[in-house]
């Protein structure tokens, strides 16, 4: 898929996700990203290797948004998963985040120390337009509230990147030895 598409469709499920909690239709943004991954897995030269890859970064992405929900940092519109989980929507926004990695975002995620900083930086400005729309409000104090999502983040793009490219890397050697 070009940057370009990828971008783009990324932009549209982010709106999707977040516009669809702020109004009540939690479920737009599962759908939409559901519609995008399969456009992309259709595409795809390993649509296996992308779809572990995606299931890992979106059970961190849970866990991360998760730990913001219990810690009092971020409160979700929508129904936590289980009762206690990040709603759906921000887990198809990490499903759809990760698909950047490979194409939008490929020159920063192997650059593991400032793919730190981006995710330090990048998710508290991403949640504060999310709250402008009215999918999350911040916890208060506010700043104790930005500092947590900017440590998580920080440690978990790093720790999604080296996901990614670990099973890419294990499947690439399969491949290359069934090859041989």
């Amino acid at each position: 898929m070009s940057k370009l598409a990828n971008f783009v469709g990324f932009q549209a499920c982010w709106f999707a996700c977040v516009l669809g909690a702020a109004r009540g239709m939690e479920w737009l943004g599962p759908l939409s990203t559901s519609l995008f991954l399969g456009w992309a897995l259709l595409r795809s030269h390993n649509a296996a290797r992308e779809l572990v890859s995606l299931a890992l970064v979106a059970v961190l992405g849970t866990l991360v948004d998760s730990l913001q929900l219990h810690m009092g940092w971020l409160k979700y519109a929508g129904t936590p998963l289980a009762g206690v989980l990040a709603p759906a929507w921000i887990v198809a926004l990490w499903i759809v985040f990760a698909m950047t990695f490979d194409s939008s975002l490929a020159w920063l995620a192997r650059r593991r120390a400032w793919f730190a900083i981006f995710g330090a930086v990048g998710a508290p400005c991403s949640y504060w337009g999310g709250a402008r729309l009215g999918a999350v409000s911040f916890g208060e104090p506010l700043w104790p509230s930005i500092l947590g999502i900017s440590a998580c983040w920080g440690a978990a793009l790093p720790l999604a990147s080296w996901l990614v490219e670990r099973v890419r890397s294990a499947t690439d050697e399969r491949e290359g030895a069934s090859a041989s």
